[in-house]
């Protein structure tokens, strides 16, 4: 899923066993916090598909979040030893905020230089000025939520930009000095054919973006597209997704990208560290409404809803959070689960023992090298069922 799916993945059976919001550590974690998350969760318009948390971007709303994320911007600088390498701002739209607001949320920015920041941006609300705005605060990398060029698809998704604003977004963006752009799209739409995703992709290609993040479109708990599936109006058929899967590889790998993880290409050099970071177990710290956090072995995410999240912060100075202690099973379940997605693979120590591997080697699925267990092409296609085994 895109806009906010480059956000850190966490347990899709995530169960507090708090309900309450848990102490604040009384010193710096012990092991510093390298990679941060900033979850902002307005939208000018809510998708059909979307089922991350958001919310309309109502001028109360927005006003309240602002203060209360430097609270929490000071709690976490409190509390831990954050000497972020990368920064990744998702949402929602982080662009729905206006320039005075986003100069506003940069003023008193305490890392102004990471090695990589990245901010999600929607082509309708980003205008030539925010895009100067985010250059000189020191963002280096931005994530486009493009999804499709036609207008039709674009309409059907919800989307309310057009190709001629996704175009313009780019220029604009090249002009402020971005040279590290992501551009987000999804296949397996309703009633789209492996032939007009391929236009998609050439187009993309033409548009000349560093990275490219494909995402096979899913039908999302609370979401108006799961109604509309479970009523017959979607169908979904399981070759076609993996005709159009292919036919990503085969394009972009052909147009000079790679395939680093089984939905991101990026041309050589501009691999998002942060996810990369992430997939590959990192901690990291998630601010903002709903954001997710897992340091030292403990998960927490962020209560939703603005109003509950800018009241505990505004009267208590600590954000309200539901807690998770990751059992070491969990944890090595997630580590297969995300690092077999990467071209990196995981260490065929963390599946010993695993019966199905050596028949996923001779099916061609699975491959074995310096110690490693990496999905092959054919394996790609079907990397869900495989996590499944091996997890």
């Amino acid at each position: 899923m895109p806009s906010g799916s480059s956000s850190p993945t966490v347990n899709p059976d995530f169960r507090p066993v708090l309900s309450q919001p848990p102490p604040a550590p009384a010193a710096p974690a012990r092991t510093p916090v390298r990679h941060l998350y900033v979850h902002v969760p307005f939208c000018t318009h809510i998708c059909p598909y979307c089922a991350f948390h958001k919310e309309r971007n109502l001028t109360p709303a927005m006003n309240a979040f602002l203060p209360a994320f430097q609270r929490e911007v000071a709690w976490a600088t409190a509390h831990f030893a954050l000497h972020p390498e990368t920064i990744f701002f998702g949402g929602g739209t982080p662009t729905a905020l206006s320039v005075s607001q986003l100069e506003s949320l940069f003023s008193a920015w305490p890392f102004p230089h990471p090695r990589e920041f990245t901010f999600e941006a929607n082509p309708l609300t980003l205008s030539p000025r925010k895009a100067a705005v985010l250059r000189a605060a020191g963002v280096n990398r931005i994530s486009l939520g493009v999804q499709a060029f036609d207008d039709e698809s674009l309409r059907l998704l919800g989307r309310t930009h057009r190709r001629e604003g996704i175009h313009a977004s780019l220029r604009a963006l090249r002009a402020a000095g971005f040279a590290n752009i992501n551009i987000d799209l999804m296949f397996s739409l309703p009633g789209q054919t492996p032939a007009a995703w391929e236009a998609t992709l050439r187009e993309a290609i033409a548009l000349q973006p560093d990275h490219i993040s494909t995402y096979n479109l899913t039908y999302e708990e609370d979401t108006e597209f799961l109604q509309r599936f479970q009523r017959g109006e979607f169908h979904q058929e399981e070759s076609a997704n993996r005709r159009m899967a292919e036919a990503a590889m085969t394009l972009l790998e052909d147009a000079g990208f790679l395939q680093y993880e089984i939905s991101n290409f990026a041309r050589p050099g501009f691999e998002c560290l942060h996810n990369a970071a992430i997939w590959q177990g990192a901690d990291y710290l998630g601010l903002g409404p709903s954001a997710c956090s897992t340091v030292d072995g403990i998960r927490w995410k962020n209560l939703p809803h603005t109003s509950a999240y800018a009241d505990a912060l505004m009267n208590t100075g600590t954000p309200p959070r539901e807690l998770e202690p990751l059992t070491p099973a969990q944890r090595r379940q997630e580590s297969i689960l995300l690092g077999l997605r990467t071209s990196q693979g995981i260490p065929a120590a963390w599946a010993a023992g695993t019966p199905s591997i050596r028949d996923l080697i001779e099916e061609g699925l699975l491959e074995s090298s310096a110690g490693r267990y990496r999905l092959t092409r054919a394996g790609r296609l079907v990397a869900d069922s495989i996590t499944e085994l091996l997890a």
